[in-house]
């Protein structure tokens, strides 16, 4: 868990390479059919700090979702109902609910193989680097990892005939690494996504 933590601050700081000018006279990108331009163009700076803002969002979002998290199930949640927050709530619920950031952590995962075995990783890594991993788990992943400690390979260790939970939606609340690695391309961003999948 501490390398996970230690993790999200590097993340933080990701640093990339510059991003391209364009040259003088090189002509505007001509808009698409629905107005938007083909090409848009970010200072590295601009790029960096919205990363930064969406690995904020998601640890932001699960501190806040914390405390109603399965109490309003097929229902939505009143606006009469409170939800705490105050300086420091989020280190606090940190340091006192880890298992609440396995939205946070499982990603987390996934980059890390992805930054020691490069984007070919094969699905195995992934799986075995979940599986092992000391953090808490739930449905799916839980079940996935337990598959995977107990000899059954991915992605067969997530199939519905081995998980009962393969409907839940353990990945989808995960996956949001995919398109902090590639914004403004959904079609790597989801290919990435496609790498990583093992449960």
């Amino acid at each position: 868990m501490k390398k996970i933590v230690l993790i999200v601050p590097l993340l933080a700081m990701l640093a990339f390479g510059p991003a391209p000018t364009p040259k003088k006279g090189t002509p505007k990108a001509l808009p698409t059919a629905t107005g938007a331009p083909a090409t848009v163009t970010i200072s590295k700076a601009t790029l960096q700090d919205k990363i930064k803002g969406g690995w904020a969002g998601q640890v932001i979002g699960c501190t806040f979702g914390g405390p109603t998290e399965f109490k309003f199930n097929g229902t939505m949640i009143n606006e009469y109902q409170p939800i705490p927050w105050y300086d420091g709530y989020i280190k606090k619920t940190m340091i006192e609910n880890v298992g609440l950031y396995d939205d946070l952590y499982m990603d987390l995962t996934f980059v890390d193989v992805f930054e020691k075995k490069g984007l070919d990783a094969p699905v195995s890594e992934h799986a075995n680097a979940f599986a092992n991993a000391g953090y808490m788990l739930w449905h799916a992943n839980q079940v996935g990892r337990y598959n995977i400690l107990n000899g059954m390979k991915a992605p067969e260790s997530g199939h519905w005939l081995n998980n009962p939970h393969a409907d839940d939606i353990d990945f989808q609340i995960e996956a949001d690494f995919s398109g902090l690695m590639a914004p403004g391309m959904p079609n790597t961003a989801v290919q990435i996504g496609d790498l990583s999948v093992t449960s």
